[in-house]
C-alpha cells in the first residue's frame, strides 16, 4: 500500500512540475513576442534611456496590473513634434493619434505634459508622453492590453 501511495505522490508531482513549465513556457513566449513587437518602435538614437519595466504574461493577471505591459521612459534634449511622435510607431505598424502640439507654452512653468501619442495595435494600447521637465524632454511609453 505505501509502494502504491508513494508512486502515485510521484506521478502527481511530476505531472504538477510539467504542468508548470508548460504554462511558463507559453507565458515567457507570449512576453518575448511582445517585448520584441515594441522593441521595433523608431525610439530616436540620442533619447538616453532611463528605465525599463516590463511585467512578464502571467497565468493570472489582475485588471490593475495587467500583463504582459511594458512602461519605459527617456530623456531627450532635442525638441520632439507631433510628427515625431507619430513615425515613432511606423516600423511596428502602430499609428499614433496625437493630442497636443508637442511644443511647450510660453507661459508653462513648472514639467508639463506638451503631447500624448495614442495608438490600440492587436489588443494592446500604447500611449506615448512627452513631458517637459525640469532639464530636457521626457518621453513615457506605456503599453498595456485594451
Amino acid at each position: 500500500m505505501k509502494k502504491i501511495l508513494g508512486a502515485i505522490l510521484v506521478c502527481i508531482v511530476v505531472i504538477a512540475l510539467s504542468a508548470f513549465s508548460i504554462v511558463r513556457s507559453l507565458e515567457d513566449r507570449v512576453t518575448d513576442e511582445f517585448v520584441a513587437q515594441m522593441s521595433r518602435l523608431a525610439i530616436p538614437g540620442d533619447w538616453e534611456p532611463l528605465d525599463d519595466i516590463v511585467r512578464r504574461e502571467q497565468f493570472l493577471c489582475m485588471s490593475t496590473n495587467p500583463c504582459p505591459s511594458i512602461a519605459r521612459r527617456w530623456q531627450s534634449d532635442t525638441a520632439v513634434t507631433v510628427q515625431d511622435v507619430e513615425q515613432i510607431g511606423a516600423p511596428a505598424d502602430v499609428i499614433f493619434s496625437v493630442e497636443g502640439t508637442c511644443q511647450r507654452p510660453a507661459t508653462a512653468t513648472g514639467p508639463t505634459t506638451l503631447c500624448i501619442g495614442y495608438a490600440t495595435e492587436n489588443g494592446y494600447a500604447n500611449q506615448l508622453t512627452v513631458s517637459s521637465e525640469l532639464v530636457g524632454l521626457q518621453v513615457a511609453l506605456s503599453v498595456r492590453p485594451s
